[in-house]
């Protein structure tokens, strides 16, 4: 039994719940059943006060080597990487010939590689498609997650903490820049994601630093508690954060996620589904948006479930939700028509075995603050 299994036992046993994720068992909740409302406002507070602990061990590892490597990236993903330096990085689409997204993905530029960080659940499709285009270019890849495990930090603090563990600049980073952690046992690298849509940060580490990776974080993070996928997820819908499978998927185009200005460079050059994404922007011809949406009371609504506008005609579909302990209401995501994407426009919500929800979407677009 490896450190982290023992560890995931451990949280079981303590009346904690599992789940499976890509293939990865990961905490859903720390606490039991009976005490999981409770623990799910402690675990809110704890993030959005302060800082919190996760389990981001569900995310693949990738490395890039080979001196064509940022160029060949560069022609591969939507935003910039020939002009960042070591330390920096980006998040981008990777997009197949008709401009619809096969999945997204942070970069980090580092010294003597990339570091590519995907969806676990994508990692052989991300493999595939990369070593597709790999040609005549001096560029090898190689997959590190089965030895690398990952924890996330977050919360208004979280780059104190961060700071403790070893990555002095933390607190100043910019989003996807990175560093080394120095003093951690093996290769340690940790670098700022905001991941659920507040400042959170990701630290990557060898398998079998489990233990010695978790009690540092653990001790820099002080009073911080951690906090299992419902919770991370929950904050991820109220932040309007996008993720795999739910908001980005085949069906998707870039411009329907509200995700353009993080991920999408339009001064960079050609790149696989350029022409699509250009079209579309240069026309502003978008015929769904991802919106938020505040529900007034009731149970969140279950993916798929439609949205009506006033008229009773469906505009779109809900794709993930919870209830926030923030808001103390269900909070949801869902693809509209871009014409019914407006902020404060009233909508109204079908569920099963029980009376429409009313809700309205939320002003702004969705996606992580700066």
């Amino acid at each position: 039994m490896t450190q982290r299994e023992a560890w995931l036992e451990g949280v079981a046993s303590r009346g904690g719940a599992l789940r499976e994720v890509g293939g990865i068992r990961v905490p859903a909740r720390f606490a039991s059943a009976a005490e999981e409302g409770a623990a799910a406002a402690e675990a809110y507070a704890a993030a959005s006060r302060g800082r919190a602990l996760c389990d981001r061990t569900h995310r693949g590892l990738i490395r890039v080597t080979g001196k064509d490597r940022a160029a060949w990236l560069h022609n591969l993903v939507t935003n910039q990487v020939k002009p960042l330096s070591p330390g920096d990085g980006n998040y981008a689409f990777a997009l197949n010939v008709k401009g619809r997204i096969l999945f997204d993905l942070v970069y980090l530029v580092r010294a003597e590689d990339i570091l590519l960080d995907v969806d676990r659940r994508l990692l052989a499709d991300a493999l595939a498609h990369f070593n597709k285009y790999l040609i005549m270019e001096e560029v090898a890849l190689a997959d590190l997650s089965a030895e690398t495990r990952r924890i996330g930090v977050l919360g208004p603090r979280a780059g104190e903490a961060v700071a403790a563990a070893g990555w002095a600049t933390a607190g100043n980073a910019s989003r996807y820049q990175s560093g080394p952690l120095s003093g951690a046992e093996g290769e340690a690298i940790a670098w700022r994601s905001d991941f659920c849509g507040m400042r959170g940060y990701e630290v990557s580490f060898p398998s079998r630093a489990w233990d010695a990776a978790a009690a540092r974080l653990t001790a820099a993070a002080g009073d911080a508690a951690w906090i299992g996928w419902d919770a991370v997820e929950a904050l991820r819908v109220e932040h309007g954060v996008p993720a795999y499978p739910n908001e980005i998927n085949e069906e998707a185009l870039p411009a329907e996620t509200g995700q353009l200005a993080r991920a999408v460079s339009f001064n960079k050059g050609c790149y696989l589904g350029q022409e699509i994404v250009e079209r579309m922007h240069a026309r502003k011809a978008v015929s769904r948006a991802l919106v938020r949406l505040i529900l007034d009371d009731g149970d969140p609504p279950a993916p798929g479930s439609p949205v009506l506008d006033d008229g009773g005609q469906v505009i779109g579909k809900v794709t993930s939700s919870c209830h926030s302990a923030g808001l103390s209401r269900p909070v949801a995501l869902a693809y509209v028509k871009a014409t019914a994407a407006q902020a404060g426009l009233p909508a109204t919500l079908a569920r099963a075995g029980g009376p429409p929800a009313r809700a309205t979407i939320l002003p702004g677009g969705p996606g992580p603050p700066a």
